[in-house]
């Protein structure tokens, strides 16, 4: 005998902005809790697109995402100057497939990863360099 019985739907849920605001128990969510950052936002683009190495050379402007970056899980690998980091990340970029990302501080560390990205994109190897910069009143 054939089952019958109706089955249930498989429709997707969709939520709301109203629905995220609000706990399983029907409370409110701490508003502090749902913000997120520029850090995050760099992070999250980063893991959505399957990047799961930074190649650097650390320093004070890019400490903070650093430390966020190897937080949420992601791989720091440290150089002694920007362009070796640069260097790595583009052949990186070649192997994979995905792109191979550079973190510097500005200025002149900015200026040494640009040697590396100019290589990569005359190679057409796929890298991201990402520099950092500290604010004005902290220098």
């Amino acid at each position: 005998m054939l089952d019958t019985a109706p089955k249930a739907s498989t429709k997707p849920t969709t939520t709301t902005a109203d629905d995220t605001s609000k706990t399983a128990s029907g409370g409110e969510i701490d508003a502090h809790a749902q913000e997120t950052d520029g850090f995050g936002l760099v992070i999250d683009a980063l893991k959505l697109n399957g990047i799961d190495t930074i190649f650097g050379l650390p320093g004070i402007p890019i400490t903070d995402l650093t430390r966020k970056l190897q937080r949420a899980g992601l791989r720091v690998i440290s150089f002694r100057h920007e362009q070796n980091a640069g260097y790595a990340a583009s052949i990186a970029g070649f192997m994979t497939g995905k792109p191979g990302v550079c973190l510097t501080v500005s200025a002149p560390g900015f200026l040494n990863g640009l040697t590396a990205l100019a290589n990569a994109t005359t190679n057409c190897f796929p890298m991201i360099l990402i520099s950092g910069s500290s604010e004005r009143e902290i220098v």
